[in-house]
């Protein structure tokens, strides 16, 4: 997100994001990369994956960065993890596995079984 205005005189965009890429030379917000302004030596240079707002001046140049809260609903979901659904998918395959060919199982009772069998497999 790029929000346009001046601060002080000297910011003139700002963009919001997560720190896709980081170096000593600049950093890279929103798919594109920003050099540190050399009128802004006192830069500490944020760690990859944070969520901050990046202070660019009228030549594009980063002049600040902070944190910024995250307000994106699609960053701050937390759904289950890589493992978690391979995990389930199997488990669900073995459940329409078993009960193919099973007159008198439905296709709600397909997920009961997978259900019961994900509480086995992630039993403590």
């Amino acid at each position: 997100m790029s929000v346009n205005g001046t601060h002080n005189g000297t910011v003139h965009n700002q963009i919001v994001g997560t720190v896709e890429m980081v170096n000593d030379k600049g950093v890279k917000v929103g798919g594109a990369w920003r050099n540190y302004s050399k009128w802004a030596p006192n830069l500490t240079p944020p760690p990859r994956g944070a969520y901050v707002a990046v202070q660019l001046d009228k030549s594009g140049f980063v002049r600040a960065i902070e944190a910024a809260e995250n307000h994106s609903q699609t960053e701050s979901f937390s759904g289950p993890t890589k493992d978690t659904t391979i995990s389930r998918l199997a488990i669900l395959k073995a459940a329409a596995e078993f009960s193919a060919g099973r007159a008198d199982i439905k296709s709600g009772d397909v997920l009961r079984i997978a259900e019961s069998w994900e509480g086995w497999v992630t039993r403590a």
